[in-house]
């Protein structure tokens, strides 16, 4: 059901400490890799599919927002749910709602209709951070 108005700023904090320990998490498995560059490939596998789940887990925490209160202009928050949309239905090409806006010029990947995403670790913080932002901004509690 997609009512939630309001988040209180220990969810919202709590939320982003977890996410930002899935950073973390991968951060210290990528340290750990040889450097003599044996292992790039398999965590260049295992980076594509982490982050993922990890954008998955993070719109998860918040899929009960009010669709309202997100307003007609494109953002973070359409975004982030077009994108797991996306990665989980439509084989990893960016598929927007029809009228959404969300194209290159208005998204943080800067992705258009059709376009692979790539949600590697340094585009999934960018969307991640712009997300929490946005979720502050509209959903928190002092906001």
């Amino acid at each position: 059901m997609d009512d939630v108005t309001e988040y209180s700023g220990d969810y919202i904090d709590s939320c982003r400490w977890r996410i930002e320990a899935e950073v973390a998490a991968f951060d210290l498995l990528r340290g750990q890799a040889p450097g003599d560059g044996s292992m790039d490939s398999a965590i260049q596998a295992i980076e594509d599919e982490y982050f993922v789940a990890v954008a998955s887990q993070l719109e998860g925490m918040f899929s009960d927002r009010s669709r309202d209160a997100e307003g007609d202009d494109p953002g973070p928050l359409q975004e982030m749910r077009a994108v797991v949309e996306s990665l989980n239905g439509n084989g990893g090409r960016f598929e927007p709602p029809e009228g959404s806006g969300l194209d290159a010029d208005t998204t943080v990947l800067e992705i258009d209709e059709g376009d692979p995403i790539v949600l590697d670790r340094d585009n999934f913080q960018m969307l991640s951070d712009a997300f929490f932002d946005a979720i502050e901004e509209t959903y928190g509690d002092e906001g």
